[in-house]
């Protein structure tokens, strides 16, 4: 399974046991690295060998990703982030892939799969922003679609994040780490 963490707070937060296991909650400890990855981003690409981490009582190990790396994806949270924005605007995927310049194939995956968890994703990304600010002032359009729904939900999490947090990642950096955006299960706040 993989985790978002701070790259530049990950081994502090592990040998301080800050780092919990998502299945039991208990203390990660360090188990090494993963391979290294080459991330396509916007312009260029970057490479990581990220940590890994194993819980002892579940017998499981982790992956520690930064939140610019989306797991299971060759491309950035950013460059995927813009092919979901311009969805969301309307744009065809061979569209957006020629705007990006990846194949049209790659991007229809990454649309797909996002839109299969839209539902998941704005009812996750909602949560999280009641959770932030207290209160969900997320306003409601008419459903243009799941996938504009969803990422107007991740708009107003990021905002939350960047505003009463003081968090300064990219927003689309937010949605991977709050909701786990285009892999897995959305991620909750704590206590849901």
């Amino acid at each position: 399974m993989a985790m978002i963490v701070e790259p530049d707070v990950v081994e502090a937060d592990l040998a301080a046991g800050r780092l919990r296991c998502p299945s039991c909650e208990r203390p990660l400890a360090r188990w090494g690295f993963a391979r290294e990855r080459h991330v396509r981003l916007r312009d260029g690409e970057r490479s990581i060998r990220p940590r890994r981490a194993r819980c002892e009582p579940c017998q499981t190990t982790h992956v520690l990703l930064p939140a610019w790396a989306v797991p299971r994806r060759r491309d950035s949270a950013e460059v995927i982030g813009e092919a979901l924005l311009c969805k969301a605007q309307g744009l065809g995927h061979r569209r957006i892939a020629a705007r990006l310049q990846r194949p049209p194939a790659t991007v229809r995956g990454w649309l797909r799969t996002f839109a299969r968890r839209a539902e998941l994703t704005v009812a996750s990304a909602r949560r999280w922003t009641l959770e932030i600010e207290g209160h969900d002032r997320a306003e409601r359009h008419p459903a243009r679609s799941p996938l504009a729904d969803a990422v107007d939900a991740l708009g107003s999490a990021a905002r939350a994040c960047r505003l009463h947090l003081g968090m300064s990642a990219s927003p689309w950096e937010l949605a991977v780490a709050l909701t786990g955006l285009l892999h897995g299960r959305p991620r909750e706040p704590p206590g849901y």
